[in-house]
Formats: C-alpha cells, structure tokens, sequence
C-alpha cells in the first residue's frame, strides 16, 4: 500500500537534515528510503518556499479547476438551448 507524504513532511525532513542531523536518523524518522529522501532533495532544495508555494499552487489549481467545471456546465447547458430553439 503506498502512502502519501505531505509536503510539510517533506520540508520537515529536508530542514532537519539541513540542520545539521544525520541522514540516517532523518530518514528512519521520516519512514522513506534514502533513495527518496535524495529525491526530495534534489527536487525541492531549488524551491526555497517549498510549502508554502506548493499549498498556494494547490490552492489556485483548486479554484481553476471549479472555474473550468462551471464553464462547462454552462458550455452544455447553452448547446442544449441552442438545440431546443432549432
């Protein structure tokens, strides 16, 4: 079963370790492979406001996508009176 790791997990982890603890104490307390935690550092160190970015970036992406099943919604319901009136 794989679970899902917040990004506030994430920078949790990348900012102990950037503090100065042992890769190996951070990873064992954060329950991923070294490998994984590697990757989060590759990806996310060139992001200095990691969580804070993403959760507005989730937050935006949320709103678009209401917007997005509106417009559609109203998109079908214009075709359907369109097609009542011919």
């Amino acid at each position: 079963m794989k679970r899902t790791i917040t990004s506030d997990r994430i920078a949790a982890a990348l900012k102990q370790e950037e503090l100065g603890m042992p890769l190996k104490d951070v990873i064992r307390q954060a329950g991923v492979s070294e490998h994984t935690f590697l990757d989060w550092k590759k990806h996310y160190s060139a992001m200095p406001g990691f969580p804070q970015d993403l959760k507005c970036l989730q937050e935006e992406n949320t709103k678009l996508k209401q917007i997005v099943a509106e417009l559609t919604l109203e998109n079908a319901r214009l075709k359907d009176e369109l097609k009542e009136k011919r």
